[in-house]
């Protein structure tokens, strides 16, 4: 079994509804690569369920599987970080041992190599005000309180449906690449990373900064074709989960602008 050598892995938006389907059985089979892998941070950046409440027991045995296999990650020595997305909710109160929560905001990791990565879900970085108010009512501790008195089963159905709804109406939904790109460059400029790295648009940005220094903007794609992001051998590479036992990384492609700005001695995107 190949290992996925790599100095960070990221996944986003897998949109899983149960551990028992396709998406869920592939993303097992990824957490069982990682505890053989010498990986330094493997990170989640949100929307990784269609729904779910940690607070609630009937999500906490649901997904059970996959807290389990994300233990074992962290037991074997890589560092495990999970940004809460918008449809996830008080996933801290998940008993999943070694796995680092985040609700909101950033976070910046610093890689052995030397670059700065800061990560987050992305819906806060670009979104209207009504959706973060709306964010903040759904998210506040009484909504989530009074949910988790609710049957479990029962809002489970209700919130996987209303997903299903909701992303058929995105295809015809324009991309606004320029708005998009313009909030995360300020997110970037006025943070600490050389990378800044974010889910939630479904696009595979992978596009230069706009200041004009090294590094750049990306973004994990959903699993709608199942893919991992991963820094090593110092450039960003995609990875295609169906062909785990393949194991080949494809160097980042640019969606709007020109490519990752790069140095021969750093941010290669070839191997």
């Amino acid at each position: 079994m190949a290992h996925l050598e790599a100095s960070l892995v990221l996944v986003s938006d897998i949109h899983l509804v149960s551990p028992d389907d396709e998406r869920g059985q592939l993303l097992l089979e990824v957490l069982q690569r990682l505890t053989q892998s010498p990986v330094a941070y493997f990170v989640l950046l949100g929307d990784i369920f269609d729904f779910c409440l940690g607070s609630h027991p009937y999500f906490q045995h649901k997904f059970r599987p996959l807290g389990e296999a994300l233990e074992k990650v962290a037991a074997s020595g890589t560092r495990v970080i999970y940004i809460e997305g918008n449809h996830e909710f008080r996933m801290r109160d998940m008993p999943w041992k070694g796995v680092n929560f985040v609700e909101n905001g950033t976070v910046v990791i610093a890689l052995a190599s030397g670059e700065k990565v800061q990560l987050a879900h992305g819906d806060m970085i670009y979104s209207h005000r009504r959706y973060k108010a709306f964010r903040y009512v759904v998210k506040s501790r009484f909504v989530t309180a009074v949910a988790r008195m609710l049957p479990g089963a029962w809002m489970d159905r209700l919130a996987t449906k209303g997903s299903k709804v909701s992303r058929a109406a995105d295809q015809y939904r324009a991309i606004e690449h320029d708005k998009i790109l313009g909030a995360l460059d300020s997110w970037l400029e006025t943070g600490e990373g050389d990378f800044g790295i974010c889910g939630h648009f479904h696009v595979p940005y992978a596009e230069a900064r706009r200041d004009g220094r090294k590094g750049g903007v990306l973004s994990v794609d959903c699993w709608d074709k199942p893919n991992l992001l991963a820094f090593r051998k110092g450039g960003f590479f995609r990875l295609d989960v169906k062909a785990l036992d393949e194991l080949q990384w494809y160097p980042t492609e640019p969606v709007v602008r020109s490519g990752l700005l790069s140095s021969p001695s750093a941010y290669s995107l070839s191997q």
